[in-house]
């Protein structure tokens, strides 16, 4: 009955992400306009703040767009227009039209997720008052009060400020990462330290400002100063760990990454730490195999399998026992959805090391694919036996026994074992949706819904998730998300992928071409959204031959 229950609070849920605004939303929203729009290098993803890098690519191509009329522009549409202006205004520095944009933008606002994910850019960018104000507007407070108590712990300040005060830092932190004006920022900055010493907000900003300055030290007693002010900030920390691998500090870094996942059950840094965890090691090892790995590693944590398994084929030509590697080459292929490629690289990592954890829980989830639920089990146990904090491990040893059927009481600790999981592992269930439920989408709409019902703003699998739809051709559903990721731009290339994800299931492969291109001008690195491309313009050269 438990399960059940949860089921049904599980899709009440994501029926609200897609719900309150008309079903008839206009196609239109996801369309380019058909000129080509340049692109300037100034608005390429900046890696310290790339939330809102696009935002003036977008205004631009809303501005251009002379097919729309009052009278066509339905609610979503009008809706992100107006979010993209004052974004696009933030960039260029005018925080108080920004705000003001911003404000209005709020009251328009009836989707309990993009209030969600809009109060988490506000955090991000200091408007904290806004950031309440949307909270507050939440219909279903009880969906979203453990997401909310988590923001406001990772970014909450302890000296709260007015809003002439959230205004002035937030024209400091578009001035630091969008003018190229750090220095101007650190000057003025450094004149208010008398007024604002004690506010533990405005030393953060001084730290970014000195960091970006690369002025280490500095930014390093600046971001300690903000931490004794308000030791459990969890922004800040994580902060200092750019500090700490900014400054070549790896071993700190690596230190205060185990420590900000064993002390926070949080899920708003949770990936983040990830690949943070990767560069710190990367660096920390000495053993090449290692530092090939993790370098690799980095791009998969990232959800960018293509580039992944791009780099993994590079170093195998050159290092072709690495199992590490080997294994991760795998794991990419699985995720990629080409199960026997995975397989045989699978074999051939266990032929090179037999006590690889992920080659034998990979081993473990071709036998699940195969329906080979029996020796599928034997391997999970086997891996969960040695690593008991290793809930991936644990999740699919319970799908295992769940499709295996023969021990209930087994099935039920295990059960009551994932209950008991903590919030921050919600990427345990992201990792199992990219792997055994590759050929189940009933089973991988349910691992994602769970891993979203955790993190609302995990843009991994909500990208997963649009991508099920679209192939499942529930383009409505698929379009809510989409309007979604609009509000987050934490990752903005991945918007403008998931917009040419749609258009060329819709057959408007022209349009798929642009947003793809846009994507991959954002992010040269982004290798799915190039082999899409490459693969989609030979298509449309026959078509019109």
């Amino acid at each position: 009955m438990k399960r059940t229950r949860k089921r049904i609070i599980l899709s009440a849920f994501f029926m609200g992400i897609c719900m309150g605004l008309p079903v008839h939303a206009q196609e239109d929203s996801l369309l380019l306009p058909q000129k080509q729009i340049e692109i300037n290098n100034t608005f390429k993803m900046n890696p310290n703040a790339n939330m809102f890098s696009l935002a003036n690519i977008v205004d631009n191509i809303l501005n251009n767009d002379t097919t729309e009329t009052e009278n066509t522009i339905d609610k979503k549409s009008a809706i992100r227009k107006d979010f993209f202006s004052a974004t696009s205004k933030f960039n260029q520095g005018n925080a108080v039209t920004a705000y003001d944009e911003y404000e209005s933008l709020l009251d328009k606002i009836d989707n309990d997720t993009s209030l969600f994910t809009l109060s988490r850019v506000f955090y991000e960018i200091g408007f904290f008052s806004l950031a309440n104000k949307a909270t507050e507007k939440i219909v279903y407070k009880n969906q979203f009060y453990s997401n909310i108590s988590d923001l406001e712990k990772s970014y909450k300040p302890k000296s709260m400020l007015d809003k002439e005060q959230e205004i002035f830092f937030a024209k400091t932190y578009s001035s630091i990462y969008f003018d190229n004006s750090a220095s101007e920022s650190l000057s003025e900055l450094v004149k208010l330290k008398q007024k604002y010493n004690k506010n533990d907000y405005y030393n953060f900003m001084l730290s970014r400002a000195y960091l970006e300055a690369k002025k280490y030290s500095e930014a390093l007693n600046s971001i300690n100063k903000a931490i004794s002010l308000n030791p459990d900030n969890i922004n800040y920390q994580v902060h200092k760990i750019d500090v700490f691998l900014a400054n070549e500090k790896y071993s700190d870094a690596e230190h205060l990454i185990k420590k900000i996942k064993s002390k926070y059950n949080n899920v708003n840094f949770a990936d983040n730490l990830e690949i943070k965890e990767q560069v710190a090691l990367l660096n920390l090892t000495k053993n090449e195999k290692d530092k090939k790995f993790y370098s690799a590693n980095k791009n998969f944590l990232e959800g960018n399998f293509e580039k992944t398994k791009k780099d993994c084929l590079g170093i195998l030509n050159f290092d072709k026992n690495n199992d590490k590697v080997i294994s991760l080459l795998a794991k990419s292929e699985l995720a990629l959805g080409n199960v026997e490629r995975a397989n045989v690289n699978f074999v051939s990592a266990y032929k090179e090391e037999k006590n690889n954890p992920d080659t034998l829980m990979g081993l473990g989830d071709i036998k699940f694919l195969h329906g080979d639920y029996q020796n599928a089990l034997k391997t999970y146990k086997k891996v969960y036996s040695k690593d008991k904090n290793n809930y991936e491990a644990l999740i699919k040893l319970a799908t295992a026994e769940r499709e295996y059927g023969k021990k209930q009481k087994e099935l039920k600790k295990l059960e009551q074992k994932l209950d008991k999981m903590p919030k921050n592992e919600y990427l345990s269930y992201y990792k199992s949706a990219i792997s055994i439920a590759q050929k189940n989408p009933t089973l991988k709409e349910d691992f994602l819904k769970k891993a979203l019902e955790i993190n609302p703003a995990y843009e991994n699998a909500l990208g997963e998730l649009i991508e099920l739809h679209l192939k499942n051709k529930n383009y409505e559903l698929a379009k809510g998300l989409i309007y979604n990721v609009s509000f987050t731009l934490k990752k903005n290339y991945y918007y403008y992928y998931l917009c040419g994800l749609y258009n060329q299931a819709t057959n408007k492969k022209k349009d798929a071409i642009q947003f793809y291109k846009t994507s991959l001008n954002l992010n040269p690195g982004f290798e799915i959204a190039n082999t899409k491309l490459l693969k989609l313009i030979p298509d449309m050269l026959n078509e019109e031959m």
